[in-house]
Parts: C-alpha cells; sequence; structure tokens
C-alpha cells in the first residue's frame, strides 16, 4: 500500500481508539431518537445529527491528531 494508505489508515485508527477511550454519547442524541444509537463524541466535536457541541476542554490526550509520549517511548 501507499505511504498516504498507510498514513491515512493510521489516522482512522488513532481517532478509533481516541473515541473508545474519551468519548461520549451525545445526550441530545438520546433525548430526540431515544431508539437510535447516540452519536460518539470527543471534547469540543459537533454533532452531525443536531448540531449538539460536547463542553469539554480538548487536552493532548483527547486529541487524536497529536502523539501521546509515555515513559516507554524513551530509550
Amino acid at each position: 500500500m501507499s505511504d498516504y494508505g498507510d498514513m491515512c489508515r493510521d489516522i482512522r485508527e488513532a481517532k478509533r481508539e481516541a473515541r473508545a477511550a474519551h468519548g461520549v454519547p451525545c445526550p441530545k442524541c438520546a433525548e430526540v431518537r431515544p431508539k437510535a444509537c447516540p452519536s460518539i463524541l470527543l471534547p469540543e466535536q459537533r454533532c452531525k445529527v443536531d448540531g449538539y457541541r460536547d463542553p469539554r476542554k480538548r487536552t493532548r490526550e483527547t486529541e487524536y491528531l497529536t502523539r501521546v509520549e509515555t515513559p516507554n517511548d524513551h530509550p
């Protein structure tokens, strides 16, 4: 696969991991459409369905385009 394809796959995987770790269900989706699955929002993300914006502040840990260094990353 090309370098661009690898980069896109890595970004999708990072976003998926960030949503699993820090995402919360949209409260407006759950209120308006209780039988549908609510959108999962990261901090400061806007819901594409109803426009609700998550009020939490985005940090380096919740950002999926930045790498968070752990103590094991350094040699």
